[in-house]
């Protein structure tokens, strides 16, 4: 894979933080409800940012805090979502084609982690 220019990475890391904190449908799981509505995110950290400059999708990960009804939850995001850029601005291309789960620790000693549905569905 090329090197991706310190700029470029920069870049789509604002937008996609952007992103996130602005526009992104994201909502609380919980398995006991079938419906997951729309909470304002607060703040979103990304620690891992994926995509090659020819690959259209970037990937990201990092911890999230939503403002749900109870208070703050924190949550572990991992985001897909197509990006372009237009010369050195990153752009978001399809906000309705992004990708995101909460990635969940289980009680496993191997450390094994599960994905719960991250996106509002209400």
């Amino acid at each position: 894979m090329p090197a991706i220019s310190s700029d470029r990475e920069t870049a789509a890391e604002t937008a996609i933080r952007s992103f996130v904190l602005n526009e992104a449908r994201l909502a609380i799981y919980d398995p006991l409800k079938s419906q997951r509505p729309r909470v304002p995110v607060a703040s979103f950290e990304i620690e891992l940012l994926e995509f090659d400059e020819q690959d259209p999708v970037a990937h990201a990960a990092g911890p999230v805090v939503l403002r749900g009804p109870r208070g703050d939850v924190e949550q572990f995001l991992r985001i897909s979502l197509p990006i372009r850029f237009d010369g050195e601005i990153c752009l978001i291309a399809d906000p309705s084609a992004i990708r995101a789960a909460y990635i969940v620790p289980t009680e496993d000693p191997n450390g094994a982690c599960k994905e719960t549905a991250a996106l509002a569905n209400a």
